[in-house]
C-alpha cells in the first residue's frame, strides 16, 4: 500500500477552494440545464450523455455501461426509455448475432445536435463572463489538469 504525503496547508486550502469551486459549478450548471434540455429537446443530462456516447462509438449496452459507468440493468432502462422515444434503434449485430448493435436514429441525431447547442449556448454565456486573458489561462490549466500523460 502507498501512502500520499499530504499538500502543505497553504496548497490544502487551495485544494478546497478547488474541489469547492468545481462542485459550486457543477451543481450550478445542472440546476440550469436539467429544466433546460427538458424544455427543449425532452430528455435530461444522462439521456443526453447515453446518446452522445452512442453518437462516439459506443454501439454496445455493455460497452456503453461500462463507459458511462451505469449498473446495465439501469443501462438496459435508459435504452428503453430512449428506443421507445424514437432517440435510438436497437438491431442484431451483424458480426455477432447474440450481440445488440445501438445506432441513433435520424432524429436522435437531431436531438444530440440541438442540445450540443443548448449546451454551448449555457456555458458559452457563464465563460463570457470571464476576463479572456483569464479564460485563456482556465482552459490551459483545464487543460494541465486532464491531461492523462501527466507533467512531462
Amino acid at each position: 500500500m502507498t501512502h500520499t504525503v499530504p499538500p502543505p496547508t497553504e496548497l490544502r486550502q487551495e485544494v478546497d477552494r478547488f474541489l469547492r469551486g468545481m462542485w459550486r459549478f457543477n451543481r450550478m450548471l445542472g440546476r440550469q440545464l436539467a429544466p433546460l434540455l427538458e424544455e427543449r429537446h425532452g430528455i435530461n443530462p444522462r439521456m443526453y450523455h447515453v446518446l452522445r456516447s452512442i453518437q462516439n462509438g459506443d454501439h454496445y449496452p455493455k460497452v456503453l455501461a461500462d463507459h458511462l459507468k451505469i449498473p446495465t440493468t439501469l443501462m438496459s432502462r435508459h435504452l428503453d426509455g430512449l428506443s421507445k422515444a424514437g432517440l435510438i434503434e436497437r438491431q442484431i449485430d451483424g458480426q455477432d448475432s447474440r450481440r445488440t448493435r445501438l445506432s441513433l436514429t435520424e432524429r436522435g441525431e437531431q436531438v444530440v445536435r440541438e442540445t450540443d447547442e443548448t449546451l454551448h449556448e449555457l456555458v458559452s454565456g457563464q465563460l463570457a463572463r470571464l476576463d479572456p486573458q483569464v479564460l485563456g489561462g482556465l482552459l490551459a490549466a483545464l487543460d494541465a489538469l486532464t491531461d492523462e500523460r501527466g507533467p512531462e
